[in-house]
């Protein structure tokens, strides 16, 4: 424990409020580019709806391949970026928690007082978010991870893929069911890799800070 107790104080505080407007800064960030997105999906729907009314089905199919094709290419750029601002927000987080358990150590009294977490763990960021609210939820991360901004962006673009896939599908003169078989399938695919890749990478952006003050300690 330090020695001269008002210099950590005043050096975990800065720290503290440091990591505070990272915290805030990524998800205005991760909030802004998904909400960039969905507006220029809005938009492009808006001006598809429009076309369809004076030109051929398979025109509009040819503009609904080329102009998807375009929006699952910035729902990825969004989707990556999202996760990186995820990251350092759970990084930020595993900081707070630790400076908070220190304050604890620094004077005991005030243990009862804090309501957030005290342990650097990611499942301590996870309560934090309020994801092991969900009754009888073993694995509350990948619930958490799914109604995130990172996990919306995962589902959009993965309904683009779908979209583009039943273009595609129509284009190859298929039928309308099948266009549609082929849409979800796709949808689901991509969803469902990109949430395992996304994962991984979200583990591996955290795994490099240690543990010190674990729960079960």
């Amino acid at each position: 424990m330090p020695e001269d107790k008002a210099s950590a104080l005043t050096i975990l505080t800065t720290e503290h409020y440091t990591l505070q407007m990272v915290r805030s800064a990524t998800i205005t960030d991760a909030a802004s580019r998904a909400g960039h997105l969905l507006t220029t999906i809005s938009a492009s729907m808006i001006a598809l709806g429009f076309v369809a009314q004076v030109v051929p089905l398979e025109v509009l199919l040819t503009l609904m391949l080329v102009l998807f094709t375009g929006l699952f290419a910035i729902g990825l750029a969004t989707l990556f970026r999202t996760v990186e601002l995820t990251i350092e927000d759970v990084q930020a987080g595993l900081g707070i928690n630790r400076i908070r358990h220190i304050y604890g150590d620094l004077e005991p009294s005030t243990r009862a007082a804090f309501v957030r977490q005290v342990h650097d763990e990611t499942a301590a960021v996870e309560a934090d978010g309020g994801q092991t609210g969900w009754r009888k939820a073993r694995r509350p991360r990948l619930i958490g991870t799914a109604l995130g901004v990172s996990g919306l962006v995962n589902l959009v673009n993965g309904l683009v893929a779908g979209a583009i896939a039943g273009a595609a599908a129509g284009l190859l003169n298929a039928s309308l069911a099948w266009a549609i078989v082929i849409g979800v399938i796709i949808t689901i695919a991509v969803i469902s890799a990109f949430g395992v890749a996304l994962g991984r990478i979200g583990r591996r952006g955290v795994a490099p800070i240690s543990t010190r003050y674990p729960r079960n300690q």
